[in-house]
């Protein structure tokens, strides 16, 4: 028994003797060249000698003046199982429709205007301008933009508007289809830009174009939208119906995703 002890115990010895980090040669236990860090010792209980130590460790030299321009920066987690890994080098943004892109022949998203007429009885209106369809590979933060113009008229005419009253106008976005879990009924609006229209009467000049610019950026799993850029108006009961007419100007939509897995 103390032949088998004894040599039990020379393997552990020999198991972890002289490890070393930084250096090929290492006479120590542990030896460490090219980490250094304050470090705390814990005796364990019922030993005299036995200690625990737990290191902070920091890197020796760690600075933006030895990273290279063409070394990517890649973000280090920590996983559930306490692995530290190296994630994926980070990802070029997928732009799918984006009016800023030289190669994307469509610079106007409303090439013909849309024209709404409010009525005594409906004078809150949600105009669905146009739609647009995208696809997501894997979970992704997608960046939605609209910019919209708009001009004001009293409904049914080209008349001013000159009744010293405030209305609400803008731009929304909403999902009329979508993965599982994602929002798309009527009223789930989001990226709402909506301002007031003052129509003062000794102004002669409201006539001119406006523009709204919706924008939003969410969290979307991997699947199928189709999205609808909404212009909506909404005028005070008793006040005077309103024309509202969009895309005499130059109206821009785009989406960029941004893969995260």
């Amino acid at each position: 028994m103390k032949k088998i002890f004894f040599i039990s115990f020379f393997s552990i010895q020999y198991a972890f003797a002289q490890v070393g980090i930084g250096t090929k040669n290492p006479n120590k236990a542990l030896q460490i060249s090219d980490i250094s860090g304050a470090t705390t010792a814990t005796s364990v209980p019922g030993t005299s000698t036995i200690q625990i130590i737990t290191p902070t460790v920091r890197i020796e030299g760690l600075n933006n003046a030895n990273q290279s321009v063409t070394d990517k920066i890649r973000p280090v987690s920590v996983t559930d199982k306490g692995d530290v890994v190296l994630a994926p080098a980070l990802v070029v943004p997928l732009i799918m429709i984006d009016d800023f892109n030289i190669s994307n022949t469509e610079k106007d998203y409303l090439t013909a205007v849309v024209t709404t007429d409010q009525t005594s009885t409906n004078l809150t209106t949600n105009t669905v301008l146009r739609s647009f369809n995208f696809t997501l590979s894997s979970p992704s933060l997608v960046r939605l933009g609209a910019v919209t113009s708009f001009q004001f008229y009293q409904a049914n005419s080209t008349s001013r508007i000159a009744d010293d009253s405030n209305r609400q106008w803008g731009t929304k976005f909403r999902f009329s289809a979508a993965p599982a879990g994602i929002p798309t009924s009527a009223t789930s609006y989001f990226g709402k830009s909506l301002k007031g229209y003052y129509s003062k009467t000794p102004n002669t000049t409201d006539q001119g174009i406006y523009y709204s610019n919706s924008e939003d950026v969410l969290y979307l799993p991997a699947g199928s939208y189709t999205i609808e850029i909404i212009a909506a108006a909404a005028t005070a009961s008793g006040q005077a119906p309103m024309r509202i007419i969009n895309g005499a100007g130059n109206d821009t939509f785009s989406v960029v995703a941004y893969p995260v897995q």
